[in-house]
């Protein structure tokens, strides 16, 4: 039976203009890490549209929030963020979100 209670996640990634193509890298690489995770079900990483185009959304799902706090300790996760920290003007903005159903 499916999780009635998955967790989503927003996070609101600011590259620097000069290492766009390394955090892109980076992002890429953590997001192939994650995805081997039992408890991550889709994890896509897009790019604002015109005048947007410096600021990324990474749109994930897992199957509950103690699946996604197991990803948050894991070793993967933790050193892929500290490498790239240094990449970011900014640190990223994470909101989380569970499903709204009708009640």
């Amino acid at each position: 039976m499916a999780n009635p209670n998955p967790l989503f996640l927003v996070v609101t990634i600011y590259p620097k203009t000069d290492k766009l193509a390394e955090a892109e890298a980076q992002l890429h690489k953590m997001r192939a890490a994650s995805q081997q995770e039992e408890g991550c079900e889709f994890m896509h990483l897009t790019q604002g549209i015109d005048d947007h185009r410096d600021i990324w959304v990474m749109i994930e799902k897992f199957r509950s929030r103690a699946d996604w706090d197991a990803h948050m300790a894991s070793e993967h996760n933790q050193r892929g963020n500290a490498e790239l920290e240094p990449l970011l003007r900014q640190p990223s903005d994470l909101q989380l979100f569970h499903e709204k159903l009708p009640e």
